[in-house]
């Protein structure tokens, strides 16, 4: 986790500096565009390894693993980029945008680009190697920035994100081939039937539990891009990506460990419930406190940061940043659900939660893009009872046990907000003093009160990084 948050610090915060600096080079639509394309493509790019990468973590590590994998992966990927560069047009017109098509095009190459990363870094995963795989994220970040920069200042708009999304999945591709310690068999001449029906039983409904995950998380983009246009996506997409940056992505971090750890510990029930509640009042403590905080000061940080053109996004930054809170009490249930060999509870999950929140989306556009951000709200509230609800139960929890972990995080989070909102609603003066003192009030109340709540909880966090197993990777 030390290695995969520094990694994220520095990654994030080049996609940060490269989001401010873009959004004075281009306009909203330019984004509002790239967000549609993107969202075809990640939806492909969910299942473009099959789920082999989730298979190589939990399964032995096995050369005919590794072959099948590769197999899987390589053979599923190029179908889906032909189905890319036919099926462009179609997308676009769909949303009505024709210069959607060529960016979706474009993006088909990056993935193949990651289904040949899935292998070595799946690998490094499983063995905790996180270190390698930072080294290979931030070369992705650094190459993505610049290359994007660069190329909208010369006025290439919407296409500059596109090409330096694709610069940095080729650079990962050779960063994770590179650094992986034990180079993978990938002879997939040699597959074995038996192989692939195992990485295949395992991968096929891993994947299918990404891809539903992922179509939940774009499917305010799909929805406000048909029904609202691409101005409306543009501003939603930048409120979207501060708690994205902030929160969201940083249990993105924390599960890409503790899901391959959880699969170590599966076998100790006893070990998996104190590591799994621990994660819970981590994640609570930061993801409710920096919600809390962000949706309280979203009136005096769009202007600071964005420039006053992009108020608007404060609408929908304030429900988006509670959200993103909310999401932080149910992260981590789906690691669970894979480390114990149920990938098909996630389907099952998020079949359900992509039924509710469609239509429920939809009639939220009647009030506007901050409409869509509201209902996203509420579902969160709702999903993560029944997720955590899942997770007791899976794990023979009481729910009390739950309750006594999330507490502090949750009350921290309220003095975190409640300090910081006082701060911007009473404190007269520029936005940038405003800001700076309720950011500062802001962490002081909450940093205070889960101090006087669990006192014990960052030395615990200490003893639980200084926890090291080392181990030699084997051979592939």
């Amino acid at each position: 986790m030390v290695w995969q948050g520094a990694s994220y610090l520095f990654g994030k915060l080049a996609v940060l500096v490269t989001t401010l600096v873009l959004a004075r080079l281009l306009v909203p639509e330019d984004f509002g565009l790239v967000a549609l394309a993107m969202v075809f493509i990640t939806y492909a790019d969910s299942i473009a390894d099959l789920g082999v990468a989730q298979a190589l973590v939990y399964l032995p590590r096995t050369a005919a693993n590794t072959r099948a994998a590769m197999l899987s992966a390589l053979g599923f990927a190029a179908v889906l980029g032909a189905g890319a560069l036919l099926g462009a047009p179609v997308v676009a017109a769909l949303f009505g945008e024709p210069d959607v098509a060529p960016l979706i095009q474009l993006l088909s190459i990056s993935l193949v680009a990651g289904a040949v990363a899935s292998v070595p870094e799946s690998l490094m995963r499983r063995d905790l190697q996180f270190r390698r795989l930072s080294s290979a994220a931030v070369l992705r970040s650094v190459a993505v920035g610049i290359v994007s920069v660069v190329l909208a200042a010369t006025g290439l708009g919407a296409a500059a994100l596109v090409w330096g999304t694709i610069a940095g999945a080729l650079v990962y591709v050779v960063a994770t081939w590179a650094l992986v310690p034990a180079r993978p068999d990938v002879r997939v001449w040699r597959t074995q039937r038996a192989a692939l029906g195992s990485v295949l039983g395992y991968g096929l409904p891993a994947a299918g539990g990404l891809l539903l995950s992922k179509l939940i998380f774009d499917i305010d983009y799909l929805i406000i891009g048909h029904q609202l246009g691409a101005e409306a996506l543009g501003f939603y997409t930048m409120a979207f990506r501060i708690p994205e940056l902030l929160i969201l992505n940083v249990f993105f971090v924390v599960s890409s460990v503790t899901f391959p750890v959880y699969s170590q510990a599966r076998s100790e029930p006893e070990r998996l419930q104190r590591g799994y509640l621990n994660s819970v009042r981590i994640q609570a403590a930061y993801g409710v406190s920096a919600g809390l905080g962000t949706a309280a000061v979203a009136p005096v940080l769009i202007p600071v940061l964005l420039g006053e053109n992009w108020v608007p996004v404060v609408a929908a930054l304030v429900p988006l940043a509670v959200y993103a809170a909310l999401r932080s009490l149910g992260a981590g249930a789906n690691d669970i659900y894979k480390a114990i060999g149920r990938p098909g509870l996630s389907v099952q999950i998020s079949l359900l939660r992509l039924v509710v929140l469609v239509p429920t989306l939809v009639l939220a556009t009647r009030w506007g893009f901050a409409g869509v951000a509201w209902a996203q709200a509420g579902a969160a509230a709702v999903f993560v009872v029944l997720m955590q609800g899942v997770a007791l139960r899976v794990l023979g929890l009481r729910a009390s046990q739950l309750l006594r972990a999330a507490g502090p995080g949750l009350t921290a989070g309220a003095a975190t907000g409640g300090a910081a909102l006082l701060v911007v609603l009473l404190l007269p003066g520029a936005d940038v003093v405003v800001l700076a003192v309720a950011v500062v009030a802001g962490l002081a109340a909450g940093g205070g009160t889960l101090h006087l709540l669990a006192p014990t909880l960052a030395r615990e966090v200490l003893r639980m990084f200084r926890r090291r197993t080392p181990s030699r990777p084997p051979a592939a």
